[in-house]
């Protein structure tokens, strides 16, 4: 029997085989076609068994389709149908696709489904693929379809269920893993490739560009691909950020092990569609689609629809209880007198609501701070009183003025009542971030905010904002509610002289505060807020029936009581915070910021922040990453010495210079 006397398959002998196999006919030849025939894998009559035997491992085993997401910019169509089976220009997208695919020869489709699954299982009896379903698509991102599917990657093509494809770029033989691409002039918000190699594998990616060629639509991985991709999945899968993943961010993460070739597709050859209106615009049809689905008078439509561009937030989920500095916790624990209330805790206190005249942490509270009872509020954190006073106050339309960088909460909160949020700026400084009174001044006076908020001391720079600053702000916006968000209160001026003038000079100020921080408390959901009467009165529509636990309360209660231990807490977060800045300015390209909080804000010059973050977690510490003015920065809460000093020695690791 002839052999190929040719070492090795390259990419024009694979391509005349593959065409001559799907096709029964070559477009070139050239030396690439002499040595076919030379080495008996074509003869006068096109490919031979040879040449089937030789292309073999080339061959297609599967496509696995990515179905499961719920589409939420969809709705309210999504609400009652999955994205998949939206049909456009007359065709439903999914079916579509599989017709391509059994046309080019792929006969084995795998389809991960998950919301609405029931809705795809007529595919079965019609196309014969196969469903699986992903139980946790409303936890985590498409990584999570992928892990479902691991034990049928091999020679795959990936796909999404909702990519339409103008002509069938599908083919049973396929002879490198890859991704598909197309170019775009403007910027766009997608993962755009910044290099290639001399194979043609992509060496760069980052999220958003313009003039750049951007991935989208098809992807192909081979079976040594898949095998890489699974084990380096299955050793990370404990790390949340991994299972919160898209594909083409693990691919950023282990773009030296996942090697990808870049396939360039023309303009207009492949669409993807994120909302109705984009769909739209593609099929002049799609309207009468809609109108055929929904009942357009339906209440309950119009209230999905109205929040389809509403995003909750969510705090980043994680498993581990050590190595936790991106949550701004007290890492030197609250005091030993609030894990002994949980001694004097009785039945009672379990089956019965606290319906008592007098709520004792509100009495506790008002002898702490020197305020009346009738200006405090409690509530189940900060948060919460944030919330409260958002939901309160604010109509749809209203404006809210809030710090950048900052939490992102506060966009959040203001989002769901349907306001605009408008960014003022918190600069940074020489050694320090400052507040930009001018900008929000400024801004104030143009928008007319309905809420102003202040962050004091700000987060995520730790810098203090001078109190007569804040007055002066509450003085010239009589007509807006001033916000000071003290969440970090009590580890620099704890004096509550400034607060106790605020609210009984101006009823337009309240103020939050929370036992999570200084009080190591974050576990028992206790927050308060201060303020004039009225606005006290309003605010209170909002808050819960009942009392918030009665055993936290009495934790709180504990906490308020050990005044001393607070008083060491804050001296140590003082003395570690201080020494860990000093050393952090002996890195080179390390710029730590002076804080007045339990955290420091750390701007990096010449390392890139998410590698940093990433080796850190690899190596159980966790710690945020923020933009600021287009540039990222570190945030990472203080712990005890010890802890610091593993911290700094895997940042120095981190950053090469150690």
């Amino acid at each position: 029997m002839k052999t190929d006397r040719t070492s090795k398959m390259t990419e024009e002998k694979f391509e005349l085989l593959r065409q001559l196999a799907e096709d029964g006919g070559a477009k070139g030849g050239g030396q690439a076609l002499a040595e076919l025939k030379a080495g008996g894998l074509l003869d006068d009559d096109g490919i031979t068994e040879l040449g089937l035997t030789a292309i073999e491992k080339f061959r297609v085993d599967n496509a696995i389709i990515m179905a499961a997401g719920f589409s939420a910019r969809c709705m309210p169509l999504s609400s009652v149908m999955p994205k998949g089976l939206f049909r456009v220009k007359g065709e439903v997208l999914i079916e579509r696709e599989i017709r391509q695919l059994k046309e080019a020869g792929v006969e084995n489709i795998i389809i991960v489904t998950g919301y609405m699954h029931e809705k795809f299982e007529y595919l079965r009896d019609k196309y014969g693929v196969k469903l699986l379903l992903n139980q946790d698509f409303d936890k985590y991102n498409n990584m999570s379809s992928l892990y479902v599917a691991q034990n049928y990657m091999g020679n795959s093509y990936i796909l999404s269920c909702d990519n339409y494809y103008e002509e069938n770029i599908f083919h049973k033989y396929v002879y490198a893993p890859y991704t598909s691409s197309v170019y775009s002039e403007a910027f766009c918000d997608e993962y755009c490739i910044t290099g290639v190699d001399g194979d043609g594998c992509i060496t760069g990616v980052h999220r958003g560009g313009d003039r750049a060629w951007y991935t989208i639509g098809d992807a192909y991985y081979n079976r040594d691909y898949s095998e890489t991709f699974v084990s380096i999945m299955n050793r990370e899968w404990d790390q949340l950020s991994v299972r919160n993943m898209m594909t083409d961010d693990f691919h950023i993460a282990h773009i030296q092990d996942l090697r990808l070739r870049q396939v360039k597709r023309p303009e207009n050859s492949i669409f993807e569609f994120d909302t109705l209106e984009e769909f739209k615009a593609f099929d002049p049809q799609f309207g009468a689609f809609m109108e055929e689905n929904l009942d357009g008078a339906n209440e309950v439509i119009k209230m999905f629809s109205k929040y389809a561009q509403v995003e909750s937030y969510h705090a980043v989920p994680t498993e581990t209880s050590f190595g936790r500095l991106h949550l701004n916790e007290n890492l030197f624990k609250p005091s030993p007198k609030c894990l002994e209330v949980l001694k004097s805790i009785t039945v009672e206190d379990l089956y019965l609501y606290d319906l008592s005249r007098k709520d004792e942490l509100l009495v506790r509270l008002s002898q702490e701070l020197s305020i009346p009872e009738n200006n405090i509020f409690i509530h189940n954190g900060s948060a919460e009183v944030i919330k409260s006073i958002f939901s309160i106050l604010l109509n749809e339309g209203d404006r809210v003025l809030a710090p950048v960088p900052a939490w992102s909460y506060y966009k959040s909160v203001t989002d769901a009542k349907f306001a605009q949020c408008i960014m003022y700026q918190v600069r940074e400084g020489e050694d320090s971030y400052k507040y930009d009174m001018d900008d929000l001044m400024a801004k104030a006076k143009e928008h007319a905010p309905r809420i102003i908020v202040i962050t004091a001391p700000h987060m995520p720079t730790g810098c203090a904002v001078d109190y007569a600053d804040i007055e002066y702000v509450v003085q010239q916006n009589p007509d807006s509610v001033i916000l000071i968000d003290e969440a970090y209160w009590g580890y620099g001026d704890d004096s509550n002289v400034f607060e106790k003038s605020m609210i009984t000079k101006y009823s337009n100020v309240v103020i939050s505060r929370t036992f999570s921080k200084l009080y190591g408390l974050a576990g028992i959901r206790i927050g308060y807020g201060l303020c004039s009467y009225p606005l006290k009165r309003a605010i209170g529509v909002d808050l819960p029936l009942h009392r918030e636990s009665k055993i936290s309360r009495k934790m709180a209660i504990a906490a308020l009581d050990d005044r001393e231990y607070y008083a060491q807490v804050k001296a140590k977060n003082m003395e570690v915070r201080d020494w860990f800045i000093e050393e952090l300015a002996k890195i080179p390209g390390v710029k730590p910021f002076r804080s007045d909080t339990n955290f420091v804000f750390i701007k990096l010059d010449y390392a890139d922040p998410e590698k940093v973050r990433a080796y850190m977690e690899e190596n159980h510490i966790l710690i945020r990453l923020f933009t600021d003015m287009g540039a990222l920065r570190l945030r990472i809460t203080i712990g005890p010495r010890d802890l610091m000093e593993r911290v700094l020695f895997q940042l120095k690791k981190a950053l090469g210079t150690l």
